[in-house]
């Protein structure tokens, strides 16, 4: 891979921030599918 100059960097960079904020969402959806697995849960055991 050649090196990374502006026109790269252009291309690149719209790419990069959709897999950041796919982990992002990631990460915030598993946190929130736990906690609704936990509230049910605790439903559940009442």
């Amino acid at each position: 891979m050649g090196s990374i100059d502006k026109y790269n960097l252009i291309s690149l960079a719209p790419s990069l921030v959709i897999i950041g904020a796919m982990l992002v969402m990631t990460v915030v959806g598993i946190k929130l599918l736990k906690g609704a697995i936990a509230k049910d849960a605790a439903k559940a055991g009442e």
